[in-house]
Parts: structure tokens; C-alpha cells; sequence
């Protein structure tokens, strides 16, 4: 596989200028920093309900790999893709928990190497999500990897919040007054629309939709019964 990825075959790299692809890293930096303080922001306590469903759906997996996936894909070169992406990821942990050192007075040493040790882990899927932005079988798997990952997060969000219904369905208006049903209604439509805009972005044809989408309900089955079985 390491010798099909590097062989230039699949998808070829893009040839640019040293200032371009320092621009493109800024660029991820800037955004990281930016995303990650307005994560945190919304996702404090002193936010009304109405807008603290962003900061739930920033605390979820779903939208860093929906923008890590964009940034792997529109780099001109995997190398670069791995390295936007960390940057990205670890400039959104910097921003997220300075914020949380200096204005909560919190300081989670144990959560911000955990995330870190991601961020880093993070560069092998990104190196290979690159692939994607191509008319190839490899690719209409790799970006279905990403689809189902989203699939199945909005679907365990699903599954708790309806356990949560049934539980405390006694309680008159419970899950409104809780928010739980905004929640969840927020998160399904935020990560169908994330799954729709790769299907629309990613793929260099339209057709391969009908390879995507099958290898995506494989994938995401598998992770399923995988959950089912822990």
C-alpha cells in the first residue's frame, strides 16, 4: 500500500512555490486557533440554549474530521496534507485550552496530552485521505471511511438521547425542557449536511457516489456491530 500511495499513480502532486504552501499552513493555523477558541466559547455555561448546541456538536468528533477531511483533500500534496492537518488540530487545542487554563482556571493535563497524541496520530489518515480527490477504486473507499466515522458518531448521539427519552419519559416535557431533543435534531441535520457536502466536494466525479455510498453503509455497519458487541 506505502509503495501504491508514494508511486505518484493515484493522484498526481501538485508542484508549488515555498510561499504557497506556507500561506496554506497559516492558513490552517489561523483556523485552528480560531475554531478552537469559539468552540470552548460556546461551549460555556454562560451561553443561552439556543446557540449551545454548536458548542455540543464542537465537543463531538464529527466536525474536526468534516474539516480535517477538506484540508487533507485540498493540499496540494499528501506530506502537506498531514501537516496542515496536525497544525490545524494542535493550533485548535492551543487556542481551546489556553482559554481553559486562563479564564476557567482548569488545568486538564491528562485530556490535553490524550488530544495531542491524537492530533499527532491524526497525520497517517490525513497522508491518505489525500487520495480521495480522484477517479480510482482506492478512492471511493478512503473517502468512505470519513463518511462512515460521521455516520456513526450522529448515530450513537442518536441512540443516547433516545435512551435518555425513555428513561425519564415520565417526566412531563423532560426532553424539551432539557434541550435534549434540539440536540439531537441539531446534530442529526448537522451531520447529515457535513456527510452531504463531502459526497459534493470530494469526489473528482459524481458517479463514484455509487461506490462511495455502499462502501460507506459497509463500513459504518461493521462499526455497529463492533459497538454492539463491546
Amino acid at each position: 500500500m506505502d509503495i501504491i500511495l508514494k508511486s505518484n499513480r493515484i493522484r498526481a502532486h501538485i508542484n508549488v512555490g515555498k510561499n504557497k504552501i506556507a500561506y496554506s499552513i497559516l492558513i490552517s493555523f489561523i483556523l485552528g486557533l480560531s475554531l478552537g477558541l469559539v468552540a470552548k466559547i460556546l461551549d460555556s455555561p454562560i451561553i443561552p440554549n439556543e446557540i449551545s448546541i454548536l458548542g455540543l456538536i464542537g465537543s463531538n468528533w464529527g466536525l474536526w474530521i468534516f474539516i480535517s477531511t477538506l484540508i487533507a483533500v485540498y493540499s496540494y500534496t499528501p506530506k502537506l496534507a498531514a501537516i496542515r492537518v496536525f497544525i490545524f488540530l494542535i493550533s485548535m487545542l492551543l487556542s481551546y485550552y489556553t482559554y481553559t487554563i486562563l479564564f476557567l482556571h482548569l488545568f486538564p493535563l491528562k485530556y490535553m496530552f490524550f488530544w495531542c497524541i491524537l492530533a499527532l496520530l491524526s497525520m497517517i489518515p490525513a497522508y491518505i485521505i489525500w487520495f480521495s480527490h480522484v477517479n480510482h477504486l482506492i478512492s471511493n473507499f478512503v473517502i468512505a471511511l470519513p463518511i462512515s466515522v460521521i455516520a456513526f458518531e450522529g448515530y450513537k448521539i442518536y441512540l443516547s438521547t433516545v435512551d435518555y427519552y425513555e428513561h425519564f419519559k415520565q417526566y412531563e416535557n423532560i426532553l424539551i425542557s432539557k434541550g435534549n431533543y434540539f440536540y439531537m435534531l441539531g446534530t442529526e441535520i448537522s451531520y447529515t449536511l457535513m456527510i452531504i457536502i463531502i459526497l459534493l466536494v470530494v469526489p473528482k466525479r459524481k458517479k463514484q457516489c455509487l461506490y462511495i455510498i455502499p462502501f460507506s453503509v459497509v463500513v459504518f455497519s461493521a462499526l455497529v456491530a463492533i459497538m454492539q458487541m463491546l
